[in-house]
């Protein structure tokens, strides 16, 4: 997704600061390949997707291209400005807590880091399930994200308490005081199995992460973005200039449990 956040949506990132593009950029390199080969089996030719949360991932255009001349592909965001173009791609400026849905039903949809954000994520499942054309497919991806115990490696024990400190600030200061739920991957399957889809599955990437690694790239921006609650968390600007060095540097040494990936599937009978 686009981790598009207006803290009235619950989104901690904002596509429209300096730093979205370096962060879609890492998040399409980190999580697009594993999305791909979730969705590449599904025959997609001939067929209606609908991308929910696009942000600047690949995702869309690769539906585009592989629905062929008698499909379709909508792809929307809250701020659509850094979605790709294809002929067959439709995107939308849209909020999904807000607007209705485009008109369906669609035969894929598929919604990657968006529903963890969002309080009503429970609901908007429903609605999203209730979209699908009879034999159509549901796809959710949500992280799993913990701080505790992360840190595999570390040049010195210094660096592996300063990181551990940095990403519990992160995640409360910033994605669950915006509202995001990092447990909510655990109860997807679940979920889905109780708005009526059949067939529900689950796939986990548990990625590993170093420095320098487009999965660790993504941590800079909560640094460009919300400096000052990581500040009140207690960190210093000198300690959030050594964590961007032990993010972007690929001899720091760094290398930590990356957040685990949730997809979950589950298709309308």
């Amino acid at each position: 997704m686009t981790d598009a956040t207006v803290t009235q949506h619950g989104y901690a990132y904002d596509n429209d600061q300096p730093s979205a593009r370096r962060h879609l950029s890492a998040l399409a390199r980190a999580l697009d390949d594993f999305t791909i080969g979730r969705l590449h089996h599904l025959g997609l030719a001939g067929k209606r997707c609908l991308e929910i949360g696009a942000g600047g991932s690949e995702i869309a255009v690769w539906l585009a291209a592989q629905v062929g001349p008698a499909g379709s592909v909508t792809a929307t965001d809250l701020k659509p400005r850094h979605i790709g173009s294809h002929p067959r791609l439709t995107v939308l400026r849209h909020d999904i807590t807000t607007d209705p849905l485009p008109d369906g039903p669609f035969d894929l949809i598929h919604a990657r880091l968006v529903l963890m954000h969002l309080p009503q994520r429970e609901q908007l499942l429903a609605i999203l399930a209730a979209a699908l054309a009879p034999g159509g497919v549901l796809v959710i991806e949500d992280w799993h994200a913990t701080a505790d115990a992360v840190v595999l490696d570390a040049a010195t024990d210094d660096d592996r308490d300063l990181f551990t400190a940095y990403q519990r600030a992160v995640n409360q200061r910033v994605f669950q005081a915006a509202g995001s739920d990092p447990q909510w991957a655990l109860r997807l399957h679940q979920q889905m199995r109780r708005a009526g889809l059949h067939d529900v599955d689950t796939v986990i990437n548990a990625p590993v992460w170093h420095s320098g690694s487009p999965g660790l790239i993504l941590a800079l921006t909560a640094i460009a973005e919300h400096r000052d609650r990581l500040r009140a968390a207690g960190l210093t600007d000198a300690d959030l200039t050594r964590v961007e060095r032990l993010l972007i540097s690929s001899d720091a040494g760094l290398v930590v449990r990356g957040h685990q990936l949730y997809s979950v599937s589950g298709r309308k009978p």
